[in-house]
């Protein structure tokens, strides 16, 4: 009996003896593969991270590259649209000052001349007329280069002024404003807003399509808020980047050079309002 306890002892021991380099292999294989999927898996995320972080840098550098090629774009449509203006502004002063000023001293010594020598003549008579045509045809584009009243009076006549010029039986401007018709700005910037205003009268004579428009002026906090509404046909304003061929580009780029905001709300057949914001000049 003791014999054969002995025997099934050893037996046990010999199974277990034998089992156990098997078990501590297979756990060691197991926790081998786990420590191989675990590498690869810290591989792929750490791959994955690069990745994107230099997709997301060379997205910076997209977005870095088209604003540098935005802001030489503004600069050179502002650098142009300030020459214009200065030239204009130039050519005025010079037809009103000089060409007017010839003419008128032209017609002066004329008249001087027929009442000295008490002369009538058809031919002097046609002198006088186109000479006075002359100087109203001067007058008026000295006026269409820089308004006689932007220069004289400020901004607020000057824009009323604007919008009875444009009104007519096909389409009515409206003018509204809060600030005193005496307020006067810097010349460059009453320029730039007349102009500015302008050109949105002129998209909405060309393009809208509208019977009624209307212009709002006011201050508030520290800002110049312009509202042009009409009533045309309107457009999608998802198709934004197709007006910007109808002058908003120049429009744009006066108003960003001022560090002013444009906004744009526009359904098709429900008209189109268009807001700017600028920071009124020291």
């Amino acid at each position: 009996m003791a014999n054969t306890t002995g025997n099934l002892i050893t037996s046990e021991t010999e199974i277990i003896s034998e089992t156990a380099p098997g078990q501590i292999k297979k756990s060691e294989q197991s926790r081998n593969k786990k420590i191989v999927s675990l590498s690869i898996l810290l591989i792929i995320i750490i791959f994955l991270l690069l990745y994107f972080l230099y997709q997301n840098n060379k997205l910076k550098q997209k977005i870095k590259r088209k604003d540098t090629k935005q802001k030489i774009l503004l600069n050179i449509i502002n650098s142009g649209i300030d020459t214009q203006e200065i030239e204009r502004k130039k050519i005025a002063s010079f037809l009103h000052d000089n060409i007017n000023s010839l003419l008128s001293s032209v017609g002066l010594h004329l008249n001087t001349f027929t009442a000295q020598h008490d002369i009538q003549s058809d031919e002097i008579q046609k002198a006088k007329a186109i000479l006075s045509e002359a100087h109203e045809l001067l007058r008026d584009m000295s006026h269409d280069l820089v308004p006689t009243l932007l220069v004289r009076f400020g901004l607020i006549y000057a824009l009323e002024d604007l919008c009875e010029k444009h009104s007519n039986s096909a389409i009515d401007f409206e003018f509204s404003s809060s600030i005193p018709t005496s307020k006067r700005y810097t010349d460059k910037f009453e320029m730039k807003i007349y102009f500015i205003v302008s050109e949105l009268f002129n998209n909405i004579i060309k393009h809208s399509g509208a019977t009624k428009a209307k212009i709002d002026l006011l201050e508030k906090n520290d800002e110049l808020i312009l509202s042009v509404h009409d009533d045309g046909i309107g457009f999608r304003t998802q198709k934004l980047k197709e007006a910007e061929g109808f002058g908003l580009n120049r429009i744009r780029a006066r108003i960003k050079k001022y560090r002013g905001r444009l906004t744009i709300i526009s359904k098709e057949n429900k008209g189109t309002k268009i807001k700017i914001e600028i920071p009124l000049p020291h």
